[in-house]
């Protein structure tokens, strides 16, 4: 028979045991909580930076798009309003869409031609700077009130190599000469941080015609 202190003895022994499974369970069961509650918190970071690059090129495009649809408007045919450069990374264009002139301190709310784009906004260029990754709006380009902010930053090279911009004519075919140009495509790429120095990229692409191209 089992002395009573050996019994208690086995018992205390026995106890520890189960403590120490016990501690070793919870420690799994910790981690796995830890590791899920972490995979999510990635798993959302990375959603909302792919979101967020998602709506800030869709926005620049459209910001793009809007602009260009003036391109050309020359009501009085005589300001010679048009497209005066185009490449791959940028392009620009001009408008008879403002009577007011540079520096002035009035608005273009509601614009009447005066039959040259020497006024505000009427000269409107974009050019993309790899090396900065930025891309740029200028006004007036070319002349003495030149001017630039950044339009987007963290901007990449589109996948596949597709030109920020490209053009067609009226057939819908590639073209580089600048009065047959009826559209424009515009693809932008944007970069999001994501998180423990990853990042995520969204594409956005839209078709602009230039209604008053062409007339």
């Amino acid at each position: 028979m089992m002395d009573p202190t050996d019994r208690q003895a086995a018992s205390r022994g026995f106890t520890v045991v189960e403590l120490l499974v016990a501690l070793g369970l919870a420690a799994v069961v910790f981690g796995l909580i830890v590791s899920f509650f972490a995979n999510m918190s990635r798993s959302t970071t990375t959603q909302n930076a792919a979101a967020a690059a998602q709506q800030t090129a869709r926005a620049g495009v459209d910001f793009m798009a809007q602009e260009l649809r003036l391109a050309g408007l020359d009501p009085l045919n005589s300001a010679g309003a048009g497209i005066e450069q185009i490449s791959a990374t940028g392009i620009r264009f001009t408008s008879d869409s403002c009577n007011v002139e540079i520096g002035d301190s009035g608005t273009c709310d509601n614009p009447v031609p005066d039959g040259n784009v020497n006024g505000k906004n009427e000269r409107v260029s974009y050019w993309y700077d790899a090396g900065s990754r930025v891309l740029r709006r200028y006004l007036y380009e070319g002349t003495a009130s030149q001017a630039w902010t950044p339009l987007l930053e963290q901007v990449e090279l589109n996948p596949g190599n597709v030109p920020l911009f490209m053009f067609r004519d009226g057939n819908d075919s590639p073209t580089t000469v600048l009065g047959d140009i009826r559209t424009v495509i515009i693809t932008l790429t944007v970069q999001e941080p994501a998180g423990r120095s990853k990042t995520v990229t969204r594409t956005y692409s839209s078709r602009v015609r230039l209604r008053n191209i062409g007339l």
